[in-house]
Order: structure tokens, then C-alpha cells, then sequence
């Protein structure tokens, strides 16, 4: 298992990190750490959306998840950027 971090500007959070927990514990990955960061204001408009709640997971996950883990994360509605990076 590769150690990962990924960073998620959201319009709302809402349920989104027990939806990515579950989701991350599907692919057969764990999540190590959540730091939310807070709401702030974006420097340019995102999908109509000024503001976003920044959210920082660790994660543990096999290297062939990754493409379904970045696949399942782009199509979300409520996530306007993530940002997915090897530790």
C-alpha cells in the first residue's frame, strides 16, 4: 500500500468525508488522517462557487485504485478540485 495525500476544495461537507471514508475503504485503503481547514474565499470563481471548505485527507491505498478513486472523485457534484499527490 503507497501512502497518499489528497486535498479537496468542496462546495459543502456535508457527509462528504464518511462518503470518501467508505469510498477509500472500498478500493481496500485506509484513511489515516482528516484535517478540515475551513472556508475560504477562492482566488477565481470554481464551478459558480466563490468560497470552498478545504479538506486534507491521508490515505493508504493500492497503486492500481488510484484511477477509480480519481475517476469517482471527478464526477462529484459537491467536490470543485482535488488534488491527489504520493507521499
Amino acid at each position: 500500500m503507497k501512502k497518499y495525500e489528497l486535498t479537496i476544495l468542496a462546495t459543502d461537507l456535508a457527509g462528504l468525508v464518511e462518503k470518501i471514508e467508505k469510498l477509500v475503504k472500498v478500493l481496500k485503503g485506509g484513511v489515516e488522517k482528516v484535517t478540515e481547514m475551513g472556508k475560504k474565499p477562492l482566488a477565481f470563481t470554481i464551478k459558480k462557487a466563490g468560497e470552498a471548505h478545504y479538506l486534507s485527507l491521508d490515505v493508504e491505498l493500492p497503486g492500481e485504485s488510484v484511477v477509480q478513486l480519481r475517476k469517482k472523485l471527478s464526477v462529484d457534484k459537491v467536490i470543485l478540485r482535488y488534488l491527489l499527490v504520493k507521499k
